[in-house]
């Protein structure tokens, strides 16, 4: 958990700061040193629930596998067995756990904003995000899950980095045109 802790304060902040950087097309540092620090800290917890997320996805999957009395793979089983695994277990997470997780971060990012006197994002664009779940993270979720479990956060931390180099470069390009 401070593993997960430490790699989405790094890399979930790094990615939200390069995600504006680019929206904006500023070389400039976007955020204050407060809202830096708080941004990490809701950065770090949001690592924190989604290692729980990864845990309760997992211990789900297995559970309802054994509730229908349908096999699981071994760490030997076959690259099938284990994406079907994976993508079963991805699927558990991101339906039935991704929307709180959303709501979470939501909730954060504007209530730091609100701390820091401005207004916030509100709800705008939440259903977006949410879609997101289904097209986007289930299938990188899936990908994830199939790697071994002590590397998993890291790669989910990465990922958040990388998503918000793409919502940057996307929210730049789309204002343009």
């Amino acid at each position: 958990f401070v593993a997960a802790f430490v790699q989405f304060l790094v890399l979930g902040t790094l990615g939200e700061v390069l995600s504006v950087m680019i929206r904006t097309g500023s070389r400039r540092y976007p955020f204050g040193a407060a809202k830096t620090v708080l941004k990490a800290l809701g950065w770090g917890v949001l690592g924190v629930y989604i290692k729980g997320m990864f845990l309760a996805a997992g211990a789900g999957t297995a559970a309802i596998a054994g509730a229908l009395a349908l096999p699981l793979p071994g760490a030997d089983a076959g690259l099938a067995a284990r994406v079907a695994l994976a993508l079963a277990t991805s699927t558990l997470m991101n339906v039935m756990l991704g929307p709180s997780m959303m709501l979470l971060h939501r909730l954060a990012d504007n209530g730091i904003d609100r701390l820091l006197g401005h207004p916030g994002i509100g709800w705008a664009g939440l259903d977006r995000s949410m879609a997101t779940l289904i097209w986007l993270w289930i299938p990188l979720h899936t990908f994830t899950f199939t790697q071994a479990p002590e590397v998993r956060i890291g790669i989910a931390a990465a990922l958040s980095m990388v998503l918000g180099v793409v919502m940057g470069w996307t929210a730049r390009t789309s204002t343009k045109s």
